[in-house]
């Protein structure tokens, strides 16, 4: 009788847990920066993306089809101005 005594907060213990992740009425969203979207800078991106085209241009060596026409690309999106 004792070990069901015991047993049973372990038992309800999950329940509990569950029930504390829901968002709180009273005190509104935990955490303010949570709907926030950081914007980047669309200059930044295209370098982020030219970056990453280069690194795969390097990963191609010994592949010289696909390398071209990877250098096609990164010439035409990321050299021309």
């Amino acid at each position: 009788m004792k070990a069901a005594a015991l047993l049973l907060p372990l038992l309800l213990l999950p329940l509990t847990t569950q029930a504390e992740k829901g968002q709180s009425i009273m005190f509104g969203d935990q955490d303010p920066m949570a709907g926030v979207t950081s914007k980047k800078d669309p200059a930044r991106e295209k370098a982020d993306y030219c970056n990453q085209l280069r690194t795969q241009l390097d990963e191609l060596k010994g592949k010289p089809q696909r390398r071209n026409v990877m250098l096609q690309q990164y010439q035409l999106e990321c050299q021309q101005q």
